[in-house]
């Protein structure tokens, strides 16, 4: 290609450095080959820092080829102080695995809220607030994912920070669910706790369970290991350097959400003791197919479900007690069978890979224009059921509504964990 043919449709006001086009160099060379957030992963391979940690990058990138949006490439940035304004001005390199170059400047492309210091929280949530900016390098000539990206803060693209690599993984998503678990993993959740996550989400219909860690012993990666194997589910490493609450969650499900936009058409996103249970069918998918049939799903960036908490009072599910294996640990969902008699007021989503633009713990940040934010689901359809290790204060009443997945999830359990009791 000429220059005159590689910059056309580039816009001349972000076109900062000519696109160059060094074909002796195609496929010799490439910096992040090993570079990856998948775990395990060493910290300088998760995160950039910037200005004393005053700022911090996530190192992967993802690609946007979504119509709406994209193409483009996404980065997470935590910033100490509000993005308002957003200064200094960064720049990237990009480079197209034909060789192809040139300097851009990135853009600050929307907020998703701070990360506020809570009193109330303990010690180990941190004490600062950083804000979760998402930023965007629009590709308007190109339709595929750049090999990889580096930051300078010259607009000619000297000193480059490391080079960043662009996830993108494209799989048929009409129909497909994924779930994101909205805080990294840390040290004191048992194994069986992750364990009884997967294997629920797994029957109400997820294809893929991204969980982020940011510390945790071996034998969790262990018991989920013959997941990972087959692809349900996708562990990344997060592993952030600063004390803020819930390890930056904020930006965390924001990452998770464009992590899985082309290999689902539905992201649920919640904790790993929350779920969202449909009332009148066994799946999401007759819960999906449902609401397409009372509703145009297609004008809403996703669903809110409201939360139901739940809590341990007295036996679990008779039908569990008499298939458990002996000491094993019992899952939440079948142990936990009083519910509050109140609904909380902390909703959960299931969001559109297609139409939301970012992700929260209890609300959509931005989506696209032309649709509202949330298609609010009625109780009777569906809710997301919170099994707190501390109970809410109030009244309980009994309630029978996860018998019916014990058939399904336990032999499942069961396979995994009874071997490992007998040892």
């Amino acid at each position: 290609n000429t220059k005159e043919e590689t910059t056309e449709n580039i816009p001349v006001h972000t076109l900062l450095q000519p696109v160059t086009n060094n074909n002796s160099n195609i496929n010799t060379i490439n910096p992040v080959a090993n570079i990856s957030s998948t775990y395990p992963s060493k910290f300088e391979n998760l995160w950039i820092e910037i200005d004393k940690k005053q700022r911090l990058i996530r190192r992967t990138a993802y690609f946007d080829n979504r119509d709406t949006t994209g193409p483009s490439v996404v980065i997470f940035e935590l910033k100490k102080k509000p993005a308002d304004p957003p200064g200094p001005t960064l720049y990237a390199k990009v480079v197209m695995s034909d060789g192809t170059s040139w300097c851009q400047e990135i853009e600050y492309w929307k907020q998703v809220g701070g990360i506020p210091r809570a009193k109330e929280l303990p010690m180990r949530h941190g004490p600062d607030s950083y804000y979760c900016n998402v930023l965007r390098i629009k590709l308007e000539k190109y339709g595929e994912p750049p090999l990889y990206v580096a930051i300078s803060r010259k607009n000619t693209c000297e000193d480059l920070m490391p080079p960043m690599p662009i996830f993108y993984d494209k799989r048929d998503k009409i129909g497909k669910f994924a779930v994101c678990l909205q805080k990294p993993l840390f040290d004191k959740i048992p194994p069986e706790t992750v364990l009884h996550c997967v294997e629920l989400n797994r029957a109400l219909g997820a294809s893929i369970i991204t969980i982020m860690l940011q510390n945790m012993p071996q034998k969790i990666y262990q018991i989920l290991l013959p997941y990972v194997k087959s692809g349900l589910v996708d562990i990344v490493d997060w592993k952030i350097s600063v004390k803020i609450r819930n390890y930056g969650g904020n930006s965390l499900a924001s990452e998770c959400f464009y992590r899985n936009i082309n290999r689902a058409e539905y992201i649920a996103m919640h904790d790993i003791d929350e779920f969202i249970i449909p009332y009148k069918h066994n799946d999401w998918f007759g819960m999906l197919d449902d609401l397409r049939n009372s509703t145009n799903v297609t004008n809403y960036a996703g669903f809110k479900f409201a939360s139901m908490p739940w809590a341990k009072k007295g036996q679990a599910l008779q039908s569990v007690n008499k298939m458990k294996c002996e000491n094993m640990i019992l899952p939440a969902y079948f142990s936990m069978i009083y519910r509050w008699e109140h609904i909380d007021k902390q909703p959960k989503m299931m969001l559109s890979s297609e139409r939301a633009l970012t992700a929260h713990s209890h609300y959509i940040p931005h989506w696209i224009e032309g649709v509202d934010e949330q298609f609010e689901v009625e109780h009777d359809i569906g809710l997301c059921h919170h099994y707190r290790v501390i109970p809410m204060k109030g009244n309980y009443v009994p309630d029978s509504t996860m018998e019916r997945f014990v058939g399904k999830v336990m032999p499942n359990i069961m396979e995994q964990t009874c071997p490992l009791i007998q040892l």
